[in-house]
């Protein structure tokens, strides 16, 4: 019996680089382990074959870029993986996920860096080479149709290829490191796909899904069930939503969904804007049983007489019988309803949209005709239970998913335990143990949750205490480890029962819309201690230039040698050239070996070029003729004319105008990188108390908890801050102000918005505000911070710099006023930086610039 074989530190990193959730982690680990107990310790030879059954919306694509990027960063790397695919559509999302520069592409997080490899082009000189290279990775996309049989849609891969003397499928069969990554797995099991893992003989094949069947049960090798994805919030809370009436006629129906979908489009466009996140729009879908119905749903819902004719050109119907130019431009709607410009509000679907459509804006499902039972399933929900930011926002209304039944409230919640009792409520995963004789092993663990899918009235989801999937422990617990969420998690911000009636739905989504649009103003706390700021005037001075302060003359060295390049080449002659074969003309061009001065209709001095280039330079804005400026234009000429060599008067002779407006253009951009901005100050200096007011949408948090971060959130708790609330632009902005907040000897400290304190820093009058003030004392006295935080990238930019200087200009002359009571300082500060102070501001002080 062998050992296993796990790289725990590997998975870290992989874990770490793509962001994984805990569930996914977990499910690569899982089946990481069950793979090496197969072949390593159990000695076993045939293709190991596993599913990870995780709920939608969790984030498959990331589980299975995860296990590529696992066993291609192996000590025994696999290089050839395939994806197969249920059908098209899913097939080209797939290629877009993996293929660089598309905006949903995890490429640029992928160290295998693989090669996509499809059906279009895996007969191309191209994927031929990348097939040939044992160090590259290759990811082949196919559909299980294009693999399964040697007909139809088949028939290419079974073929024999010229350039591999084999058919690809062939191809396939002979690697000895194929991994097969299966998606929505349930899709095509049988004897067919049986045949074609058996033939292709893989080293591994992961079925991946949300939905397995029950006869594959035993290859289950990680488990996530819905419940827990709800509990977690990893996915959109359902709520199920009936009428106390017996109103069920379908304007009726189409009325309680739009409403809901307004007000949920009132709270994501104020939560956007003040968390400047890209626009998100909700969407609604409706189920219909037949394409008739649909047609009757979409003339209901394009009318002007529904709603006043607010919905008219903002759906889209979509099923199975569209074809031509029809189907596409459908397809094409649908792949981009996330798009912000996207005028499509309500998707009309026939049965349902089931795999392959991942939109994360589905708000709201109608279901116009079908019992509650039949919409209730796992792959119905999933269509809308993406979260589209990523993450809950606490914004009740905006992380719920709203199902309208069609069943009455009262009925909704006698079925609420029956419906409950239809989701899968455990998880299973595979975990290390070590035996008392020392060796290791891998186990199947299972975990039960109590939380429900639908929750009654008044009560709140839970989880059990040893649900896996909440939150990986710090790195310092051993791999496989884990922290859990124990106790109680609400089903949503507030709380939310599973089944509520849509009148009460409709009001409170709309007291919700109110909630998050409203603006919040904060003027400055009266028990707290003023800030005075010192109010200087700026006085624009006349930019004063020097070619004497380019000290660095190797751009002018580059440019005499690229001159030189560029406008030779220009003076290459083709001709034109016949000669005799033996049997006729034959007619050819070749490039003529003339010398550049053959050709040029000029033959200046190279003195009078020279001094021409000179007064080019002297002629540059700025530049005061002064001798000591002349000599140093002489300089940079010299410079370039000594670059250029012996082609100089030749080319200078052909293209001087051109030459000397390069040059010219060049000594303009050098001196505009190193002048400084020019700008001086009044002599009258007051002090201003700050005062203004502060307005946001953002919503209010009852503390400021150190370490979580959210941009959308106005944080309350502060105990030195000027306001109740502040909110920031980036987690190191807030990281400075807990800090600051921290500081023993901070007096009072305020996040400064545009034009408390506007500093100017260029001769033009450009202005901008650091990012917070503060106020200290130490041995009795008092000193003020203007405060910036910079991501380290942006640390040494020319612009950065330039308002640093001008910062600390300003600090200086607030220091020499007599006004001036406390003694000014500018403290610009990193990321690195930031972390490095661990939440000390005496240490940050010390670190920063």
């Amino acid at each position: 019996m062998g050992e296993l074989q796990f790289q725990p530190d590997l998975l870290a990193e992989v874990a770490h680089r793509l962001d994984l959730r805990m569930p996914n982690r977990k499910a690569i680990e899982s089946v990481v382990l069950r793979t090496s107990e197969h072949y390593d310790v159990q000695g076993k030879t045939e293709p190991f074959e596993c599913i990870v059954d995780s709920a939608t919306g969790v984030g498959k694509t990331y589980v299975m870029a995860g296990l590529m990027e696992y066993l291609a960063g192996a000590e025994a790397p696999a290089r050839n993986f395939l994806l197969l695919t249920p059908g098209r559509t899913i097939r080209d999302k797939s290629i877009r996920n993996f293929t660089p520069g598309n905006p949903k592409s995890l490429r640029p997080l992928l160290r295998s860096n693989p090669v996509v490899i499809t059906a279009d082009d895996f007969n191309t000189q191209a994927a031929r080479i990348a097939m040939d290279d044992p160090a590259q990775t290759k990811l082949y996309i196919f559909t299980v149709q294009a693999l399964t049989s040697a007909t139809g849609e088949g028939r290419a891969t079974h073929e024999p290829q010229e350039n591999l003397g084999m058919s690809f499928f062939d191809y396939l069969a002979g690697l000895d490191d194929l991994v097969i990554l299966a998606d929505e797995h349930h899709c095509y099991r049988g004897p067919a796909f049986s045949r074609t893992i058996r033939d292709l003989k893989p080293e591994l094949v992961v079925g991946m899904t949300a939905t397995p069947v029950r006869a594959d049960e035993s290859m289950v090798a990680y488990r996530y069930p819905l419940a827990a994805a709800i509990a977690d919030k990893l996915v959109k809370t359902p709520v199920m939503v009936g009428r106390r009436d017996d109103r069920s006629d379908v304007q009726t129906k189409l009325l309680d969904g739009v409403n809901l979908l307004r007000y949920k489009a009132q709270a994501a466009e104020a939560y956007c804007d003040e968390s400047a996140r890209p626009l998100v729009n909700p969407v609604m879908l409706v189920i219909a049983r037949s394409i008739e119905e649909a047609e009757e749903f979409q003339g209901i819902l394009d009318s002007t007489t529904f709603d006043g004719g607010a919905w008219r050109g903002k759906t889209l119907l979509v099923h199975s019988k569209l074809t031509g130019a029809d189907k596409e431009q459908a397809l094409a709607d649908l792949e981009a309803v996330e798009n912000p410009d996207s005028s499509v509000r309500v998707i009309i679907s026939v049965g349902m949209l089931k795999e392959g459509w991942d939109v994360k804006s589905v708000y709201v499902i109608a279901s116009m005709r079908a019992s509650v039972s039949e919409v209730m399933t796992e792959q119905t929900l999933g269509r809308g239970m993406r979260l589209p930011y990523g993450k809950y926002t606490n914004i009740e209304i905006l992380d719920t998913l709203e199902v309208l039944a069609h069943e009455k409230y009262s009925d909704l919640l006698a079925k609420r335990k029956v419906l409950n009792q239809a989701f899968i409520d455990y998880g299973t995963y595979a975990e290390i143990r070590k035996l008392a004789d020392g060796r290791s092993v891998v186990r199947q663990q299972v975990t039960e949750t109590d939380a429900e899918i639908i929750a009654p009235p008044g009560r709140e989801h839970d989880t059990r205490d040893d649900l896996v999937g909440a939150r990986i422990q710090s790195s310092s617990e051993p791999s496989g480890s884990f922290l859990l969420d124990g106790g109680t998690q609400p089903a949503s911000a507030d709380g939310l029962a599973g089944v509520v009636d849509v009148e009460t739905r409709t009001q409170q989504a709309e007291d919700a819309a109110k909630k998050t649009s409203q603006v919040h103003r904060y003027d400055p706390l009266p028990d707290r201690e003023q800030i005075h700021i010192p109010d200087l005037i700026s006085v624009p001075l006349p930019a004063v230039v020097s070619l004497n302060d380019i000290d660095d003359l190797g751009p002018f060295t580059q440019l005499g040698r690229t001159l030189t390049t560029d406008f030779s080449d220009e003076l290459r002659r083709t001709k034109i050239v016949a000669k005799h074969d033996g049997r006729k003309a034959v007619v050819t061009t070749e490039a003529t070996t003339d010398r550049l001065a053959a050709a040029l209709p000029l033959d200046i001095p190279l003195e009078a070029s020279r001094t021409a280039l000179v007064k080019r330079v002297m002629s540059v804005k700025g530049v005061q003729n002064r001798p000591l400026e002349l000599g140093a234009a002489q300089q940079i000429v010299e410079k370039v004319i000594d670059a250029m060599g012996n082609q100089a008067q030749e080319t200078l002779s052909a293209f001087f105008d051109r030459c000397g407006q390069r040059l010219a253009a060049e000594v303009t951009r050098t001196l505009r990188d190193i002048s400084r901005p020019q700008v001086g100050y009044e002599d009258e200096v007051k002090l201003v108390a700050l005062s203004n007011t502060r307005e946001t949408r953002k919503m209010q948090t009852a503390g400021h908890a150190d370490g979580s971060f959210d941009k959308a959130l106005a944080f309350n708790g502060w105990s030195k801050n000027l306001y109740s609330h502040a909110w920031f632009d980036s987690e190191p902005e807030f990281k400075v102000a807990n800090a600051i907040e921290a500081g023993k000897d901070i007096v009072v400290w305020a996040r400064l918005h545009i034009n408390d304190v506007p500093i100017t820093w260029t001769s033009e009058g450009q202005r901008y505000n650091p990012d917070l003030v503060v106020i200290e004392q130490k041995d009795g006295k008092r000193y003020g911070w203007l405060v910036e935080v910079k991501a380290d990238k942006d640390m040494t930019s020319a612009e950065v710099v330039a308002k640093r200087r001008a910062a600390r200009k300003w600090a200086r002359t607030a220091n020499s006023a007599q006004e001036v009571d406390a003694t000014w300082s500018y403290l610009l500060v990193g990321e690195q930086d930031i972390e490095d102070a661990q939440g000390s501001w005496e240490h940050l002080k010390g670190f920063g610039q």
